[in-house]
């Protein structure tokens, strides 16, 4: 039997959950309606973008990176997607089809169907490893806390593979510092999702944006995208200009 990529995956992390949490259970799909008595709210379920859940500004480059052309990114980019790279941050948060969030004792996880591997948001007050011998990832390294009612995660030890364009403009670099903040809106229906990026060698000044995802109907379940990077047909697609519009090409009236 062939097992799927996202089956490993969830099955490391739904491990890493109970192991930390001693059980687990789906949440509801209103964590603020379930009647739990944590005193932090639950940010477990599926969550999805809308057409009108993005608020990016345009970003302010250093001159180094604005000199950078966009042909230059565009061809990194594409070749992530060719060869079924893993996408990474900030990529991955931006599907349109619903992210999986999953909230433990010890990390919260969250799966997205794009390609790459979950992310794992350590929560039980550790701090990041020593960069000077970490691997990076293209999803860097998070470690989360609690301010309030708001989870703030902040991701280091960035790598330079999968897509690293950033909403409002620049790319993601080894020195890449993410800071992320999370919060329940109108009743847990909404997500709002803030992210910082700050990288001397990108950004002039931290480049913000906000995602708000909205609670997917009950019912919805993880699925998987299956990339085939040996698939000649998929390759020629991705890598050839489409055949321009002809009048002869149209069809008779």
């Amino acid at each position: 039997m062939k097992f799927s990529r996202l089956f490993y995956s969830w099955l490391i992390v739904i491990t890493v959950l109970l192991a930390g949490a001693g059980s687990w259970t789906p949440a509801s799909p209103n964590p603020l309606a379930s009647g739990a008595t944590s005193s932090k709210p639950d940010l477990s379920g599926f969550w999805q973008l809308r057409f009108d859940s993005k608020n990016i500004p345009k970003a302010t480059l250093t001159p180094a990176a604005a000199d950078v052309k966009p042909e230059s990114q565009y061809q990194h980019d594409m070749y992530a997607i060719r060869w079924c790279n893993h996408v990474g941050m900030p990529a991955m948060m931006e599907t349109e089809a619903p992210i999986d969030i999953r909230q433990g004792s010890v990390e919260i996880a969250i799966a997205s169907e794009a390609v790459g591997a979950a992310r794992h948001i350590y929560i039980d007050g550790r701090g990041h490893p020593d960069m000077a011998t970490y691997d990076d990832q293209s999803n860097g390294h998070s470690i989360g806390h609690w301010e309030g009612d708001t989870l703030v995660v902040d991701t280091v030890g960035f790598s330079d593979r999968g897509i690293t364009a950033i909403p409002g403009g620049g790319y993601r670099t080894e020195t890449s510092h993410l800071t992320e903040r999370y919060r329940l809106l109108e009743a847990g229906s909404i997500l709002s999702a803030t992210f910082t990026w700050e990288d001397a060698n990108v950004f002039a000044k931290p480049q913000t944006y906000e995602f708000w995802y909205y609670r997917a109907p009950e019912g919805t379940y993880a699925r998987e995208y299956f990339c085939d990077a040996s698939n000649q047909d998929r390759a020629k697609f991705l890598s050839e200009l489409p055949m321009p519009a002809t009048l002869a090409s149209q069809p008779s009236r």
